[in-house]
């Protein structure tokens, strides 16, 4: 412990441990008492044509103006074959009307449903998507957009929102889009979550318990299994559809079968105290759950997750020194056009400058 730290610092974080700690051991020793199963993992499989893919991202802020140099990539992996590797990049410049933040995740998404439609050209068999596959139906809703479809107004160009109402229409459209291509050519459609806080599954076994925990799927997985190998019962599970979402849907003529409203939901523990990893798969599909748990296994990568998810992660992740210099070269440009505007909108903020 830092020992300059003040004395009444320390004393209130000792209080909050003690308390924090009575509160989980309690739920600890009463989910021990839940009866739960897992399923021992699959035999290894035969290798298999398989796609992964992953994005990643930067982001720069100025006083008013923010950067994101954002990436995908993903490629196909076959046994004795050397990867076949696509990488999109992209770069977006918001002002400060639009919502930088959850803007450059959806800029980001997108970039990656890009590369899967890429990917799906070299005909694999097995397409890992990174995260869960709920969100290419159930995205979250920019305010913008919510907000013009309950009042039934379209968002007229040049004005507020506008550019994220075009992002968000552009990806449900193309991730529907990989959703049908995949069950077309049937591709088997997974995705993997490498850090899920879902609480599905939680959720479905209290259902008819009076007590509920305020506990992560993960969390539950690891007292009851003892952070042991093995694999959850796939359940079925569909999120909330709001009305909002519906008539999204119905005026981008996507997701209209019911069919794709639903997923199955499993849990993977791959080594001894490694943590679960959440996959998602089509309920379409569900006669090749077999196939997604053979798979899981074939594909470990001997410390707990899977190695085309973190290859791919590798390969896609932004180093913060990159995406500096991708910021800086798009700052120099509009210095080198009109230093008025560079240093109307560019100029650093004081807490990046204090730092």
């Amino acid at each position: 412990m830092n020992e300059n730290m003040p004395e009444d610092l320390r004393v209130k974080i000792a209080s909050k441990v003690e308390a924090a700690k009575d509160r989980l051991k309690n739920i600890v020793q009463e989910v021990k008492q839940i009866k739960f199963d897992m399923y021992p993992l699959p035999d290894v499989s035969n290798p298999r044509r398989i796609a992964a893919l992953d994005g990643g991202g930067y982001s720069q802020d100025f006083v008013g103006i923010t950067v994101i140099p954002s990436r995908a990539a993903g490629a196909i992996f076959e046994k004795d074959k050397d990867p076949i590797w696509v990488e999109i990049n992209d770069v977006e410049i918001l002002t400060i009307e639009d919502d930088a933040k959850n803007y450059a995740a959806l800029f980001r998404d997108l970039l990656e449903v890009q590369v899967a439609h890429q990917l799906l050209k070299h005909d694999p068999e097995i397409l890992f998507l990174d995260g869960s596959i709920t969100n290419l139906a159930y995205k979250g809703i920019p305010q913008s957009i919510r907000f013009s479809f309950e009042e039934e107004r379209k968002i007229e160009e040049e004005t507020i929102g506008f550019k994220f109402y075009e992002l968000f229409f552009d990806f449900i459209r193309s991730a529907y889009s990989l959703v049908i291509k995949c069950l077309e050519k049937d591709v088997l459609l997974i995705g993997v979550s490498k850090d899920s806080r879902a609480s599905i599954l939680v959720k479905e076994l209290l259902t008819k318990q009076k007590k509920k925990y305020m506990i992560s799927d993960t969390s539950f997985i690891n007292i009851v299994s003892n952070r042991q190998p093995g694999f959850t019962k796939p359940i079925e599970f569909a999120p909330k559809i709001r009305k909002v979402r519906e008539k999204i849907w119905n005026a981008t003529q996507v997701f209209q079968e019911k069919n794709l409203r639903s997923f199955y939901l499993s849990y993977f523990t791959l080594k001894q105290g490694a943590l679960p990893i959440r996959v998602d798969s089509l309920i379409p599909q569900q006669n090749r759950l077999k196939e997604i748990q053979e798979a899981m296994v074939t594909y470990h990568d001997g410390n707990g997750f899977i190695t085309p998810a973190y290859l791919t992660h590798a390969r896609a992740h932004m180093r913060p020194d990159l995406g500096n210099r991708l910021v800086n070269f798009v700052a120099e440009e509009i210095f080198e056009d009109s230093p008025e505007i560079y240093n109307s909108f560019f100029s650093p903020r004081r807490r990046d400058v204090i730092q």
